[in-house]
């Protein structure tokens, strides 16, 4: 009995025939929203682990393919334009890195109640404290984001942060953290 999550062999019951299904799946979309540096690395490592990434800035002399030459789609405007040009499907990893803190602050306002596999946001814990003026930190909202390997510069935070998009995409436990 094929389970219609994976290809197959499927027959019917009572049927004689069998018939292989192959089951397709989009790619994962991942949103980066900031076309800063620090966001090359992990549109590049992104892409080349399965995601489909779209590039999302205000800016577009940053938000385009000489800096991001493996995204698959670029999105110039502010925050309000960003979020309603883009068709919310609910399994979109976001990760917001503008380094503009009022930017920030719009774009969790209107992402928060979206139905996403990953909300992170780019920076320490108690900046995102200020970003919601004080409020706790919402269920499913990642801060700071990624993995907590003791990253430094662009490229280790890329590999941190995509640890922990796999980790999601693939369902798998969040790891212990030991403290020393």
């Amino acid at each position: 009995m094929f389970d219609g999550r994976k290809s197959g062999i499927s027959r019917e019951a009572g049927e004689s025939e069998e018939v292989f299904v192959h089951h397709l799946q989009p790619k994962p979309r991942l949103i980066l929203i900031g076309a800063g540096e620090d966001a090359e690395p992990l549109a590049r490592f992104a892409a080349r682990t399965g995601f489909s990434v779209v590039v999302a800035d205000w800016r577009p002399a940053r938000c385009n393919k000489g800096f991001f030459p493996d995204a698959d789609r670029f999105l110039v405007g502010f925050p309000e334009e960003l979020v309603n040009r883009l068709t919310w499907r609910g399994d979109e990893f976001v990760v917001i890195m503008t380094h503009q803190f009022e930017r920030d602050r719009e774009l969790l306002h209107l992402l928060r109640d979206k139905k996403l596999s990953y909300l992170g946001i780019l920076g320490p814990r108690r900046r995102t404290s200020r970003l919601l003026a004080g409020r706790s930190l919402p269920e499913g909202i990642r801060s700071p984001v990624g993995l907590p390997i003791g990253a430094e510069g662009p490229e280790e935070i890329a590999v941190s942060i995509l640890a922990d998009l796999i980790r999601i995409r693939r369902q798998a436990p969040e790891p212990e953290v030991l403290l020393p």
